[in-house]
């Protein structure tokens, strides 16, 4: 099931992965010290899907002639660089945050020490969702007595691994795509992962763009061609994404959930050759891309840890955001034969992504 999940969407499948290795420990660390892990493990992840979702828009500059229609099959794959496959954490950070919401409990005085599981404290490089932790890492988090220094609570957090243990050095995405021409240059393009349902998870894709090839208003004649052709592209995508917990299963409480809702806005200046057989093609394109994910429900902690030494819950703990945008290039190439067509493109970024698809026109 994971596996298959991670296919449909890496962002929520990482924090699945999370719930799986040790998500209650995270949260029993406190709110402030789950959330600032969460945000350092998962942005990566939502930042590599946000740029897959941008790329693959097009694969021409010429657009589709008035009422011919194509649909295509299309298969991305974005990778990130090393810098995003791991995060530096350091312990007296964690130490400082968790001693923070400690001091705001009813709780009796006491320090608050963190370390690693083999007992250093200096900074240490860990996985992040897309990354692979080269050994078992934990971190130990103990609370002691302020003045006799009595150990009160110790709790062991595993920290996960990511898609790098899973095998994967790329987030894969997968859908339909299909076009339309509408005429005055004109082409309306539109993507979709219909809702699918398994077992606890949900996921669904849609999008809409929109090609205007502007090179015809340089054609002296609807017969005469040019060597090249030149378009404009509007492109926007909605990836929504969720998977609910049994009750209880993660850690006692109720109505436990993790949704996730990505959105892409693609702007694209476009030029191809423009000859029968083999093309090629390349564009300058403008991104933007939101990532929201929510980690929603009641949370009930009944048994001791340094934070909640006694029952405590908490609701709707934990929101990790993302925000990028910027620029990147495309260069790719494009085999028509008949009505059968086949293209492959990369997109040059800080996370670059391949984008291979097969497409009939009718």
């Amino acid at each position: 099931m994971k596996k298959f999940f991670l296919l449909l969407s890496v962002l929520l499948g990482s924090i699945i992965t999370t719930a799986q290795d040790g998500f209650s420990d995270i949260l029993a660390a406190g709110v402030e010290a789950g959330e600032r892990y969460s945000n350092s493990y998962m942005a990566p992840a939502g930042e590599a899907l946000s740029f897959n979702l941008s790329s693959g828009w097009y694969d021409d500059a010429r657009v589709l002639k008035p009422g011919k229609f194509k649909i295509q099959v299309k298969a991305h794959g974005t990778f990130a660089p090393d810098s995003k496959k791991n995060f530096l954490l350091d312990p007296a950070e964690y130490e400082a945050i968790i001693q923070d919401s400690y001091d705001n409990t009813n709780n009796p005085p006491a320090n608050i020490e963190v370390s690693f599981g083999d007992g250093s404290t200096a900074p240490r490089s860990i996985a992040t969702a897309l990354g692979e932790n080269a050994m078992e890492q934990q971190l130990i988090i103990r609370s002691r007595e302020a003045t006799s220094g009595i150990l009160l609570q110790e709790d062991v957090i595993n920290l996960p691994n990511g898609l790098g243990n899973e095998g994967l050095d790329l987030v894969p995405t997968a859908f339909l795509q299909a076009g339309v021409g509408l005429g005055a240059g004109l082409e309306l393009k539109a993507r979709l992962v219909p809702k699918i349902t398994f077992e606890e998870a949900e996921t669904s894709l849609y999008g809409v763009g929109l090609q205007w090839e502007f090179t015809k208003l340089l054609q002296p004649s609807d017969d005469s061609t040019l060597p090249i052709a030149a378009s404009f592209l509007a492109g926007y995508t909605r990836l929504d994404a969720s998977y609910d917990f049994e009750d209880g299963v993660v850690v006692d409480g109720a109505n436990q959930s993790i949704e996730t809702q990505i959105s892409s806005l693609n702007l694209s200046a476009i030029v191809s050759t423009n000859y029968k057989v083999l093309n090629f093609y390349g564009g300058l394109n403008y991104y933007r891309g939101t990532t929201q994910t929510d980690l929603l429900g009641t949370y009930t902690f009944a048994s001791n840890t340094v934070i909640f030494p006694i029952a405590a819950t908490v609701e709707d703990p934990i929101s990790v955001d993302t925000d990028i945008n910027g620029f990147l290039g495309t260069a790719g190439v494009k085999l028509t034969l008949g009505a059968f067509n086949i293209n492959a493109d990369y997109t040059f970024g800080e996370y670059s992504t391949a984008t291979a698809s097969i497409f009939f026109r009718i």
